[in-house]
């Protein structure tokens, strides 16, 4: 790996978040370790340390740019604790009803040692005009111990009167030396000798979002070719489950109890994007054989997964697939 300049702060873990995916082990826990938002976060700064503290703020950007982490960064910062700061996916609870809900309660201090509450709206742009409506006078004198934080990739959906409200923050999507920074300090954290043209495929692939490079990451890690890692991060959905089976597959060490393990969690998915997974791994690493060793057997494996799958299957064609390859042991 190229020695590079690092990001302001190398990207911390604690113990017990050894087992969790990237993009959550190591999001960012204050100011200092967000990626590439420099000017958002001097301005944080700025308006944290104003005598007269605004309660309500919008952070807008792009899918996976750090705004809800913003949200608990700053909601933090302004003593919330954990079980203190509520947050609300308006697009799943987008009507009057849901919004109520949270207006009920702002008249109750928060648990423990700090009476502040958070309320962090997530993807606002969904909230419906009545909702927005219940959301106006709350907003305009809000209690002193209330903070609310909207989060949207859509602003221009949000209605005038409420941008009225606070400040609002662009997050924009992050460079590409930055990304390379962060994805260079994870693997130094992890101790992953991922070469550095794998960690470009995903700095390149990630549409400036630090949290898709995380989980780009995590798929490219151990390939063992260009070809290979840019045909996984080419569909920016793959599951890391179904990635191991094809590894494990190709390798000669698929157990059937592997497929049961790997495919539970996913099994939603359905079985036509498990399938499509499968055969862009397959070739790729077809396009990145050396020699005539192995090509027969893999060739195999992708016509077990040309055919595409119905819906009323659901898993079936993908486990009678996988199981032709499987090691039954001694």
């Amino acid at each position: 790996m190229t020695e590079r300049k690092r990001a302001a702060a190398t990207p911390e873990a604690k113990p017990e978040q050894h087992d969790e995916p990237y993009h959550i082990k190591y999001r960012p826990q204050d100011l200092s370790q967000v990626v590439g938002q420099d000017e958002v976060v001097k301005s944080i700064l700025g308006a944290m340390k104003a005598k007269s503290r605004m309660h309500t703020y919008f952070m807008f950007g792009p899918g996976g740019t750090g705004k809800t982490t913003l949200a608990r960064i700053v909601a933090k910062e302004f003593k919330c604790a954990p079980e203190n700061i509520v947050e609300v996916d308006a697009a799943s609870n987008s009507g009057i009803d849901d919004m109520r809900l949270v207006t009920s309660a702002l008249r109750y201090n928060g648990f423990g040692d700090s009476p502040n509450r958070a309320y962090i709206i997530d993807e606002c742009q969904g909230l419906s005009k009545q909702a927005w409506d219940s959301l106006l006078k709350a907003t305009e004198e809000p209690p002193p111990h209330v903070f609310f934080f909207f989060c949207s990739t859509n602003p221009t959906k949000i209605p005038a009167p409420m941008l009225t409200r606070g400040p609002a923050y662009q997050l924009q999507p992050v460079r590409f030396d930055p990304l390379m920074d962060l994805l260079e300090a994870v693997c130094d954290a992890e101790g992953l000798q991922t070469p550095t043209w794998a960690l470009e495929i995903a700095a390149r692939a990630c549409s400036g979002s630090p949290r898709q490079a995380l989980v780009m990451l995590a798929m490219v890690q151990d390939c063992e070719n260009a070809d290979e890692a840019e045909a996984l991060v080419q569909g920016q959905g793959e599951q890391k489950e179904v990635i191991d089976l094809c590894r494990a597959m190709v390798k000669g060490t698929l157990r059937w109890k592997d497929v049961q393990a790997n495919l539970k969690p996913i099994a939603d998915q359905g079985a036509e994007g498990i399938r499509i997974q499968v055969t862009l791994y397959l070739a790729a690493v077809l396009m990145g054989a050396k020699d005539d060793r192995g090509v027969g057997r893999l060739l195999d494996m992708l016509d077990a997964f040309s055919k595409p799958c119905n819906q009323t299957d659901k898993l079936a064609p993908i486990f009678l697939a996988f199981g032709r390859f499987v090691d039954l042991g001694d």
